[in-house]
């Protein structure tokens, strides 16, 4: 199955086999390297994260990620996104996305490149599982990493295989060396980009959950995700 420009579709952040965060969004283009999908400023999303989950210390963050790999921890609230545009990229079975930011006037903030699971189609979504560990890239192409403490402590505390942390490392290493080369995506003027202006802000669909809960069946779980 393979969609269209300007077709709507939800993304799921899952935890463990429960729902994160249902974001609906507008596909760019559904190619056969990658699939680009586009968030629009002010999109309503909805969310069982914890509130202010940012301004935790780095103990009760690793606690709350615990916690929240029980689906019934937790009641989802509908939100706003930020006032940012943001266009993300993934290649199709990858371990990552290329994320590009931009102001709600179209000002070029950054590039955001998230380590994560493959994603894994579904009827009218994809679905992924964050692997914490990111990489913020200003537009000079100067790069550090984000979130490297809380995933140093979530690999002593065994939240990810072996292998995983295995082909995350190795994942990272060649992300980095194609930042540091300004090699595709980030070679590809992609700054550029604007959707189209009939597209509208997408909506979460009524069965937003049900369709997300198309997981588990033939697939094994760690505590980072599907395997």
């Amino acid at each position: 199955m393979k969609w269209k420009p300007g077709d709507q579709i939800v993304q799921y952040e899952m935890l463990g086999r429960g729902i994160g965060l249902a974001r609906p969004v507008t596909v760019v283009d559904d190619g056969p390297n990658d699939i680009v999908l586009y968030s629009h400023p002010s999109t309503q999303m909805a969310t069982r994260g914890v509130p202010n989950y940012r301004s935790l210390g780095l103990a009760e963050r690793i606690d709350v990620r615990y916690r929240m790999l029980d689906p019934g921890v937790g009641e989802f609230r509908e939100v706003t996104t930020p006032d940012n545009h943001v266009l993300t990229i993934t290649p199709h079975e990858s371990c990552h996305s290329v994320m590009l930011f931009w102001s709600s006037e179209w000002r070029f903030k950054s590039w955001y490149v998230n380590l994560q699971s493959p994603i894994r189609r579904l009827r009218r979504g994809v679905q992924l599982h964050d692997y914490a560990l990111d990489i913020v890239v200003k537009p000079d192409m100067s790069w550090s990493w984000k979130d490297d403490d809380e995933f140093d402590v979530l690999i002593a505390r065994g939240f990810f295989s072996d292998d995983q942390v295995l082909s995350i490392r190795a994942e990272t290493a060649r992300l980095v060396q194609t930042i540091e080369s300004v090699g595709p995506p980030f070679c590809d003027n992609w700054e550029d980009w604007r959707p189209e202006p009939s597209w509208q802000i997408p909506q979460l669909p009524d069965d937003w959950f049900d369709l997300g809960r198309m997981l588990s069946e033939g697939f094994s779980i760690s505590p980072a995700g599907i395997e």
